[in-house]
């Protein structure tokens, strides 16, 4: 029993003739009837009264009929959905990803996703680099930002993030105020100054040009971000993460004249093993390049 049969037979049956049936799909008559014939041989009987003046179905080919229609519409289902998915439209998007990256050009590439892509279920887990690599060693997730640099013989590398650190106070904060600093000038007036583990080439900036009398403070970026919204101290943070305070005017950028260009650094991996991922994946890896256009550099 094949999709041919079962479309010849409900043609038939809809259109009330072999031959309209045949127009309809396009076929000849003889083709038509080989078919039904087949389907008649499998099932183990006639599906049609054939000699009347009018066709019409055995109590067989009754009983049968609507086993017949509900094969077709779950086959015409089956079939829309697998083109669906392998286009990109359907299907699961898994990422694992540091919580610092959770937020600007990766959230506005998850809304895009969802507006020109609805029936795909996405999900988003979050983790250190080392929880995102074991999510990804699981098949656990499909693609994985993690810190930069990152190597690791099972990962293969996608895609290379590059953002500049921004000196960031409260819109209320002294050095609001002021067009520029110097670095000199940020334990003083920071007060406090945030320490962010970025990367190794900002902790040991941080650590050369911060660290004298004062009390260390070190901070997750989120705990930072909030402590800034509430008037207190001073941090650097990247653009991404802090779009929507920055568009609102509720933090400032300040820049630092004599500053070094330090950036955050990251890398978007997946597994080795993965020959090929889901179209839905390849979607939004091209979003997501449009939304961090300027940023990123491919592998």
């Amino acid at each position: 029993m094949d999709l041919h049969q079962l479309q010849a037979f409900e043609q038939i049956v809809l259109q009330g003739s072999f031959s309209k049936a045949a127009r309809k799909l396009g076929l000849s008559q003889p083709t038509v009837s080989l078919r039904v014939q087949a389907l008649e041989q499998m099932v183990g009987g006639p599906l049609f009264i054939r000699g009347g003046s009018r066709l019409s179905l055995t109590e067989q080919g009754r009983s049968f009929l609507p086993y017949a229609q509900a094969a077709l519409r779950a086959m015409t289902t089956g079939i829309e959905v697998a083109q669906h998915t392998a286009q990109g439209k359907r299907g699961r998007v898994v990422v694992a990803t540091l919580p610092s990256l959770s937020t600007g050009f990766f959230a506005s590439t998850l809304a895009r996703l969802y507006q020109t892509h609805p029936q795909l279920d996405i999900l988003v887990h979050t983790g250190h680099t080392q929880q995102v690599a074991e999510m990804l060693s699981d098949g656990f997730a499909h693609i994985g930002f993690v810190s930069a640099p990152f190597f690791h013989p099972d990962m293969t590398p996608l895609l290379h993030l590059q953002e500049p650190l921004l000196l960031v106070v409260h819109a209320n904060h002294p050095l609001a105020v002021q067009e520029q600093v110097k670095t000199s000038d940020l334990e003083e007036l920071g007060n406090p100054f945030f320490f962010i583990d970025w990367s190794l080439e900002m902790r040991q900036w941080q650590k050369q040009h911060m660290v004298k009398n004062r009390t260390l403070v070190e901070v997750p970026p989120h705990t930072a971000r909030d402590l800034l919204l509430q008037g207190r101290g001073a941090a650097f943070l990247t653009r991404s993460f802090i779009h929507d305070d920055l568009k609102n005017r509720n933090l400032k950028e300040i820049p630092v004249v004599d500053l070094p260009l330090l950036r955050r650094e990251s890398v978007l991996i997946r597994h080795h093993r993965v020959d090929a991922l889901p179209a839905a994946v390849d979607v939004f890896l091209d979003l997501f390049r449009e939304e961090a256009w300027g940023y990123v550099e491919n592998e």
